[in-house]
């Protein structure tokens, strides 16, 4: 499942508002493009010059070659900072400050992770079995452990959050490219890796109803920090622009 399949619903609830200026935290085009054809304005901040080149000919999508440790704009600009799946790739120490002092009084500081969710029995069944060849099988780093950081905060004193369920449907074959794709079936002999996948196909066609597709469930974890601009080391001055988020 591709990592930026946002539903409208958890979007508009990152996003707070409609028509909202953004200041997002980007490592492809597609988080950008998407907040703009949502309506939003966007600044994309991004250390990758490649994926700037890209964005300069998206509408209402302005890049940003920097990084949020140390954002080169002036404070008080933005209704809403986000990032999807990335929060874990930056200095949160070094980073929290700057995206609070670039907020708006009001504003907050969105981040939301996509990861499999393994409660579903036939999944919990798929990863037993794995488990057999390799006990690491299933159990991906998705970074999530960063929006801990969030909650700790003190620029960031309020915190709300919600997980939203996304579904990806899976075909026989798709169940079969996904265990190929495990590091474990590297270690495997073709004899071991046919047995293997001839038992993951009966786990699916024991799992699945007639004529039907099994679905994949994913967990959309989203936080939204509502930003102080207290505990600030250094001077913010609001001007008048910036002591209103347009509703």
């Amino acid at each position: 499942m591709s990592r930026n399949a946002l539903p409208a619903e958890a979007l508009d609830w990152l996003t707070v508002w409609h028509g909202a200026r953004m200041l997002a935290l980007v490592g492809d085009t597609a988080l950008p493009r998407r907040l703009s054809a949502a309506g939003h304005t966007v600044v994309a901040i991004t250390d990758d010059a490649a994926t700037a080149a890209k964005l300069s000919h998206v509408d209402r999508v302005t890049p940003l070659l920097a990084r949020p440790e140390a954002v080169p704009t002036d404070p008080i600009q933005f209704e809403v900072v986000y990032c999807h799946q990335r929060l874990h790739h930056y200095d949160l120490d070094a980073a929290l400050p700057q995206l609070a002092r670039v907020l708006r009084p009001g504003g907050c500081l969105s981040a939301s992770y996509l990861i499999r969710d393994d409660s579903v029995p036939w999944v919990r069944r798929l990863a037993a079995l794995l488990r057999r060849f390799d006990p690491m099988a299933m159990k991906g780093d998705y970074g999530h452990e960063s929006l801990k950081a969030l909650d700790n905060s003190k620029y960031f004193p309020e915190v709300d959050q919600r997980a939203f369920r996304v579904w990806q449907t899976v075909t026989r074959d798709d169940l079969a490219a996904l265990v190929r794709a495990q590091p474990l079936a590297r270690n495997l002999d073709e004899k071991q890796l046919a047995q293997l996948l001839g038992q993951v196909g009966e786990l699916y066609d024991g799992a699945v109803r007639p004529g039907e597709s099994l679905r994949l469930p994913f967990q959309l974890l989203c936080w939204r920090a509502w930003v102080s601009h207290e505990e600030l080391t250094g001077p913010v001055h609001f001007p008048d622009s910036g002591l209103n988020i347009p509703l």
